[in-house]
């Protein structure tokens, strides 16, 4: 009779296989981009009863696993199936109009409506695979990846973007930043099915205008939207780069400043750190280290300038940090791609791209604790900023050109009702102006004259679509407000626009290249403008709108001024990275378990304890001396010896020992081991020391 479980289990499964959705492969968007010859993601429960994929790109079959797709009974051929989704092309003699896909494996046949369009919007792809954040591009001549210099060999650098459901029947137009680049070919990916492929040139004007918004309008529709950083040219920044797309260690993203202080938070997303800025010293005066990859992009400090929260973008977690201590109390899993942040009372709202959801956290409650996770609400496709006014909070989103209202009154709260603001609206900040009931959109990759939209913020009402870049340098990404003056912050201009509501008449203030973010110090009456491309923050004066000044944000508090520090060195000698002092016992057999005694500082809330092959760190001569990880390739430093087992991991309250059960395989080789910890506050050193080495006898 123990057959009968599982055959109860089986039906019970069958009963339950449906496809939920069908979406274009690259943006994720539904109903948007499926065209003939176009690549399809299907969702849905039971989809297939293995997981595999096509090996060879230029072999792909039309079946795969057991597993068959049709569009209108026509067969396309698989590139990936799974229980959860199966990736497919929509063969192109595909009739147009509504079709039924079928989808036929061992685990049963399933259908599904769908519409196919002669052309729809089209989808570009991106690294994370969701259609958000850094997009699939490569140098069209040396097919790296990003970053880009404008130059290749002292020529101009060609972008290769892929795509898939791209109208061909015309040029398509192609934006950074707003700026229309030019386009040397567009079709199908050489050796691909459904894949398709465009090659744009990188203008000079675009030097340094840092992580900026890719778009495609073909067929009079609007792509999803994905990002790229553009590099400075030599001598544009405080640490020029000695070479042609070589990735900075430092990157400063998005400010927030300290209320009742003259202090700043700045995001470094490739150091992972946050440094706290003294506005009136005009300098770094601390370093707070995250986990190595966070990629922290965006922050936000409460109302009592006592907690702030950290959207991590690779590691899906938000951190919490105490401002006082400079330390990160507790991360927070949040959802995919964390990309903004708001803070409500004892309540943070996160935004997460790649999953079209806010998550919400409880800061009043123990950090570290279940507790702090309150839900998530669903919103639009890709969100990708947030403000709040009062009872409500308002959510871009790109994917779909939508503006959701959350009402957060309630004790859970809940979508009051979605702005619309266009089929082709792709949507990243917003400023609110609660005195004039009024909300401001900007849309980076409409055009180049920095399209913003003004929207009522209790009806939802479309009250103007404005202009504030006339010397049409690009678009606008950020804002701040102050009081009714909107400021606007343009990248590729390197300017700030400041325009008074309700009227918006714009003034352009030349900033540095790559004005990224945005921060009202309302203390000092102080704009802060974070330049990606030049490292510093640029004062403005609010009361004069004029530059009274600059600081150099990627240096750190125990750098000299004439120190070229493009590396991370600033992280190991931060105040609230974890060191190990002793380790005991510092040596084992190949096959042996036991428990090892850790003792150091700053050790509270580990939850790793790595040993890494020395051979692999930075220096030492195997590999890139650092693992690939997210889109940086900056963490973790070293390469894990899977031979190593560790369970049980304690940390006494006072964060000075850990201990935990180590089982080494009896396959390891003998030899040295570097030991890190990893904790919400960083990894303790990749450099050797007799304090954090461990043999293998």
């Amino acid at each position: 009779m123990k057959f009968l479980p599982v055959v109860l289990a089986l039906l019970g499964s069958a009963a339950q296989a449906q496809i939920t959705k069908v979406v274009n492969a690259a943006s994720f968007v539904k109903d948007a981009s499926l065209t003939p010859g176009s690549i399809m993601s299907v969702f849905g429960r039971n989809l297939a009863n293995t997981e595999d994929f096509a090996r060879d790109p230029n072999n792909v079959q039309r079946s795969l696993g057991g597993v068959t797709v049709a569009v209108g009974g026509i067969a396309g051929r698989l590139f990936y199936v799974s229980p959860t989704q199966v990736n497919a092309q929509i063969d192109p003699a595909v009739p147009l109009g509504p079709q039924t896909l079928q989808i036929a494996s061992p685990a049963g046949t399933h259908t599904f409506s769908v519409t196919i369009e002669r052309a729809g919007a089209p989808g570009l792809f991106s690294m994370s695979g969701t259609g958000t954040r850094d997009g699939a591009i490569l140098n069209a001549v040396t097919f790296a990846r990003g970053p880009f210099s404008v130059t290749t060999g002292g020529a101009p650098t060609w972008l290769a973007i892929y795509a898939t459901g791209l109208d061909l029947s015309a040029p398509p137009r192609v934006t950074l930043d707003g700026v229309a680049a030019p386009v040397q070919y567009y079709g199908p990916a050489p050796g691909w099915v459904g894949l398709q492929q465009i090659n744009v040139q990188l203008l000079p004007s675009l030097a340094g205008a840092g992580r900026v918004e890719v778009a495609i309008t073909a067929g009079g529709k609007t792509s999803n939207i994905v990002e790229l950083v553009i590099l400075p040219n030599k001598g544009q920044w405080p640490f020029a780069p000695e070479e042609e797309h070589r990735q900075r260690n430092r990157e400063i993203a998005s400010m927030a400043w300290v209320p009742g202080t003259s202090l700043v938070l700045l995001a470094d997303e490739n150091d992972d750190v946050v440094r706290v800025i003294d506005v009136k010293k005009r300098e770094v005066i601390a370093t707070i280290t995250l986990p190595e990859g966070a990629e922290p992009v965006a922050l936000a400090v409460n109302a009592a300038g006592t907690r702030a929260v950290v959207a991590e973008r690779e590691r899906g977690k938000a951190a919490i940090l105490d401002v006082a201590a400079r330390r990160v109390l507790a991360e927070v899993t949040v959802g995919g791609g964390p990309s903004s942040v708001a803070i409500v009372g004892d309540r943070a709202l996160v935004v997460n791209q790649d999953t079209d959801n806010v998550s919400l956290i409880n800061l009043a409650a123990a950090p570290g604790s279940a507790a702090q996770a309150a839900g998530t609400i669903a919103v639009g496709r890709a969100p990708r900023a947030v403000a709040a006014a009062g009872s409500l909070a308002f959510v871009t989103n790109q994917g779909d050109g939508t503006v959701s209202i959350i009402n957060l009154g309630p004790a859970t709260p809940v979508i009051a009702s979605t702005v619309n603001l266009g089929a082709n609206s792709r949507p990243q900040a917003i400023g609110l102006i609660p005195s004039l009931g009024l909300g401001v959109v900007t849309e980076p990759s409409s055009d180049e004259e920095g399209k913003a939209v003004v929207f009522n913020l209790a009806t939802g009402a479309i009250v103007a679509t404005i202009r504030v870049n006339p010397d049409k340098s690009g678009g606008s990404s950020d804002i701040a407000v102050y009081e009714t003056t909107v400021y606007f912050a343009n990248q590729s201009g390197g300017s700030v626009t400041i325009a008074r509501a309700p009227a918006f008449t714009p003034t352009i203030l030349k900033v540095d290249i790559g004005a990224r973010a945005l921060a009202i110090d309302a203390l000092d009456k102080v704009l802060l403008v974070s330049s990606q491309g030049s490292g510093n923050i640029v004062l403005v004066d609010l009361n004069t709108n004029q530059i009274i000044g600059r600081i150099n944000a990627v240096r750190g508090e125990n750098e000299r001024e004439d120190e070229k520090n493009d590396n991370r060195e600033d992280r190991e000698k931060a105040a609230n990275l974890p060191a190990i002092t002793a380790l005991n016992p510092k040596s084992a057999r190949a096959g042996a378990s036991f428990a090892l005694i850790v003792a150091g500082t700053n050790l509270a809330g580990a939850t790793e304890l790595i040993f890494i092959d020395p051979d692999s760190l930075p220096g030492r001569g195997k590999g890139k001396g650092r693992e690939e990880h997210g889109n940086h390739g900056h963490g973790p430093f070293g390469k894990r010896d899977p031979g190593f087992t560790v369970t049980n991991i304690t940390v006494n309250p006072a964060g000075t020992q850990l201990t935990a059960t180590v089982a080494i395989a009896a396959s390891v080789a003998r030899g040295d081991r570097l030991v890190r910890v990893g904790t919400p506050n960083g990894e303790s050193t990749f450099k050797e020391s007799g304090n954090n080495t461990f043999k293998v006898e």
